[in-house]
């Protein structure tokens, strides 16, 4: 049973001229660190030393592996890494998401399993193709659905790249630091994100952008959120080459690729495209980071909702996997439930344009909707612990329209 968290208070000021936030204030469960000099007389590198571990052995086991086309001799250590794990190994030769969807049903046991990691690009273990006004991209979303029931019913991670990042992240180390990152290009805009990872147990820290002198603070982080409600011109707006906005790069992947992260946290961007497995998705994945992101544009919410769950908009995805993250044990766990409740408040007509793809009828999607409920991946092991600090507890209220 999780304590009841005390409120939190946070007020913030912005110094244009300096470009660093001016006040800190504190919950009762985490911190909001937003000065940086403050930061780094707080806690040296010697305070940014914190334990790892392994997934519980007796967990890992319970993982289902289903391994594409990526060559005999890659699935040959894949398999052999199973095997040492205890978890069950597949291989799925083919060149549909329908094929894969059946090879699953056929193997998993959902009274054993608790999810299933899936190993390959969406070439060598296809995903469901889906486009948005003419960008195309693709989704494990109807994988999900295991039941053909129109809902998400299983936990799926994906992962994909050399031998080493995908034996790394079949079984990654684990740290808890409670240490939360932010980036936000507009700070002091919007503050129920840094809230919300407040109430959650996190000590957290806002930046601007990346900068070379934050990689040992990003390298034993848990979570990272890349934060893009505000004016358009001033958000951060994704590619899958970068986090950036209209004149200034947020985090390239060569600064992503130079991060060594020692405890596999659990990166979350708001930003459009950056799933599409790109060099940015690449650079997280070989420096041991899992991925939350979408394939497709991002676009929030034009009028507010007072329960993110009829939010089918990035906020209600944002917003709820803050609020989920308490409730849950495993990040798979908490995507899927995102992915699950969002579908089951969609409207009827959204229903049917969804139901278009899972036929095979169509792979185009029109409503905003639509691409809004489906096209968010999660790469990486969906074992994996949801992050969250002691005694979190956060549950999001009201979602305002922030543009």
């Amino acid at each position: 049973m999780l304590l009841a968290a005390t409120p939190t208070t946070v007020i913030i000021t912005f110094d244009e001229n300096s470009g660093v936030m001016n006040i800190i204030s504190k919950s009762g469960l985490g911190t909001i660190n937003e000065i940086k000099k403050k930061f780094r007389k707080r806690r040296s590198d010697e305070d940014l030393v914190f334990e790892v571990g392994r997934i519980n052995r007796n967990l890992i086991k319970q993982m289902l592996v289903v391994c594409g086309r990526v060559g005999e001799a890659n699935i040959a250590q894949y398999a052999t890494k199973a095997r040492e794990i205890g978890a069950d190994f597949i291989v799925e030769q083919g060149r549909s998401w329908i094929l894969t969807k059946k090879t699953i049903r056929e193997n998993y046991d959902p009274s054993y399993h608790k999810g299933v990691l899936l190993i390959g690009t969406n070439k060598e273990l296809p995903a469901t193709q889906i486009s948005y006004e003419g960008t195309y991209g693709f989704t494990d979303w109807f994988i999900q659905d295991l039941d053909n029931d129109g809902k998400p019913d299983f936990p799926f991670g994906r992962i994909f790249g050399p031998p080493k990042t995908v034996l790394y992240h079949m079984d990654p180390y684990v740290v808890d630091s409670n240490i939360a990152i932010v980036f936000d290009s507009q700070p002091g805009r919007s503050d129920k994100h840094v809230k919300a990872l407040a109430d959650l147990g996190f000590d957290v820290e806002v930046l601007l952008r990346y900068t070379k002198e934050e990689e040992k603070l990003l390298s034993v982080s848990e979570f990272i959120l890349q934060f893009s409600d505000g004016v358009f011109t001033a958000r951060i707006h994704g590619t899958p080459d970068r986090w950036a906005t209209h004149n200034s790069v947020i985090l390239s992947y060569e600064q992503a690729s130079a991060i060594e992260f020692q405890g596999y946290p659990v990166v979350f961007s708001e930003a459009c495209n950056t799933a599409q497995e790109g060099p940015l998705l690449k650079a997280f994945l070989n420096s041991g980071a899992a991925y939350i992101g979408a394939t497709l544009d991002t676009m929030n919410n034009v009028e507010p909702f007072e329960d993110w769950r009829k939010c089918a908009y990035c906020d209600g995805w944002k917003f709820g996997l803050l609020d989920l993250l308490d409730s849950y044990d495993l990040i798979g766990e908490v995507k899927l439930a995102v992915d699950r409740a969002l579908t089951e408040n969609l409207e009827p007509k959204v229903l049917a344009e969804i139901e278009k793809v899972r036929k095979g009828d169509s792979t185009t999607l029109t409503i905003d909707k639509s691409v809004s409920a489906v096209e968010w991946m999660l790469y990486g092991n969906p074992l994996r612990s949801a992050p969250a600090g002691p005694n979190a507890d956060f549950t999001p209220g009201r979602i305002s329209v922030d543009t």
